[in-house]
């Protein structure tokens, strides 16, 4: 087991590495200029340069930007004068992650829920209409539901607040939703599934013989066995929302890492945007990690393989 991590942590410093490096050079062949001010004159975009070391070679700045991220230092943002890019990302990461939880929590419960019923109730009514719902959740995306949302629980039946974020509990109500429907549906459909598979397999045939009821197979064995698939979803689903949703933090004005990284990409600043996409990858490759050594310890063949 300790094999399999090791050669797991090395993959995954790997991929970093080469995450870093892609995303450094393609902010280089961007148009435009971090300093693309007409109010700053050619000796003031120079002296900024230099500060910035901008003025160096491309090589240079890579193995500058390489040493300092060793050392957790990401640089200093352009466009928030005299802010560190930790800084900036540690203020507005614990909000991207709280509605990631929220949206990731409500989610995975609903869809574990649905997924069940819907395979109990396999090619009835119930089954048809959650099939429905499950398909609409991953075919509209979920900037178009959050702005349904805010619509209808919004404007037309005031509810909860439209935007904001920190003041209520019911500020966090809509976005938490419209991030939790897809997750949602994409649990659904894999569970119903896999308990559909496992509720026609030989062990459940022979428990069933044995004479225990239907609501003991299906909690001792089909849900349980139905769950290591699942936990594969998790992992990738949950970096994507624990690091937030650019498109509904944008929507619903809410300050996380999100909306930094946009607001980001029109200034080019090019430190925030480099931070905030390290963050977004380790946080992805870290929940696969997890992912892949709870699959590991539940399903022994993992590691043989």
């Amino acid at each position: 087991m300790l094999k399999y991590i090791l050669k797991r942590l090395v993959l995954l410093l790997f991929t970093l590495f080469l995450v870093i490096t892609a995303t450094f050079f393609l902010m280089q062949i961007m148009p435009g200029t971090p300093f693309n001010n007409p109010k700053l004159t050619p000796g003031m975009i120079a002296q900024l340069n230099k500060a910035y070391g901008l003025d160096l070679p491309l090589w240079h700045q890579y193995l500058n930007y390489m040493i300092n991220a060793i050392h957790g230092d990401f640089g200093t943002s352009f466009q928030y004068q005299n802010q560190s890019v930790g800084m900036l990302i540690g203020q507005r990461l614990p909000i991207s992650a709280q509605l990631g939880a929220q949206a990731l929590v409500i989610g995975v419960i609903a869809g574990l829920f649905m997924g069940a019923v819907s395979a109990r109730n396999k090619n009835n009514k119930i089954d048809g209409t959650l099939g429905v719902v499950s398909t609409l959740g991953i075919s509209v995306p979920s900037f178009i539901l959050a702005i349904v949302l805010l619509y209808l629980f919004g404007f037309k039946w005031p509810l909860f607040p439209v935007s904001g974020w920190g003041d209520s509990f019911s500020e966090s109500v809509l976005p938490t939703v419209a991030l939790a429907v897809s997750p949602a549906a994409i649990v659904t459909r894999f569970v119903r599934s896999e308990m559909i598979e496992a509720l026609g397999s030989d062990y459940v045939q022979l428990a069933r013989a044995k004479g225990l009821s239907e609501k003991e197979i299906v909690n001792k064995h089909a849900y349980r066995n139905s769950m290591i698939p699942v936990l594969t979803l998790i992992g990738p689903m949950a970096a994507g929302l624990l690091t937030g949703s650019t498109l509904i933090e944008n929507i619903f004005s809410i300050p996380g890492i999100g909306q930094q990284f946009v607001s980001s990409i029109p200034t080019k600043d090019f430190p925030v945007i480099m931070g905030t996409t390290i963050v977004y990858a380790m946080m992805l490759m870290v929940m696969i990690l997890i992912t892949d050594i709870l699959t590991a310890i539940v399903d022994p063949r993992v590691r043989l393989q």
